[in-house]
């Protein structure tokens, strides 16, 4: 999983990222989480760009996230269940169509946790959570060449 994340050469103090707005640290782990998956997706499906995309996507998208900040949760430390409740309880002016409410505020703070964890530089601990998260969802596997050959007529 440590090869798929980008890692932060620079640090911003914890106490900054404590008192950061929680929406600019989801949009920074949105990016984070994005390039995450889409390295990992890759790696294991060497299709056509748009099953890379689609694949990707079913994986970043708002019910994703928040199924994984269910099982993320738990595993936080108090500092980061700190940046998790804040971003959960921020005030969001907008929603995706196929999303809840409940279901983007629990996906903006799975993002707040990737964006703090990267941006303070903690890349072991953010490598250590999203193992926990995605050992099932991604195996250590490749797709055989046969179910690209596959995968690729289909499309």
């Amino acid at each position: 999983m440590k090869k798929y994340l980008p890692f932060s050469m620079d640090s911003v103090p914890v106490a900054a990222l404590r008192d950061a707005n929680p929406l600019t640290l989801s949009f920074v782990g949105d990016g984070v989480h994005t390039l995450f998956v889409r390295a990992a997706v890759l790696e294991r499906n060497p299709y056509k760009n748009n099953v890379l995309h689609e694949l990707a996507s079913s994986y970043v998208c708002a019910s994703a996230q928040a199924e994984d900040a269910k099982k993320l949760f738990p595993l936080l430390n108090e500092a980061e269940r700190f940046i998790f409740n804040k971003a959960k309880n921020a005030k969001i002016n907008t929603v995706p169509k196929h999303a809840g409410i409940y279901r983007y505020q629990l996906a903006t703070a799975f993002e707040a946790v990737t964006g703090y964890l990267y941006l303070s530089g903690q890349n072991d601990r953010l490598t250590e959570l999203y193992e926990n998260i995605y050992s099932d969802k991604f195996p250590e596997t490749q797709v055989s060449d046969t179910e690209n050959e596959k995968k690729d007529e289909e499309v």
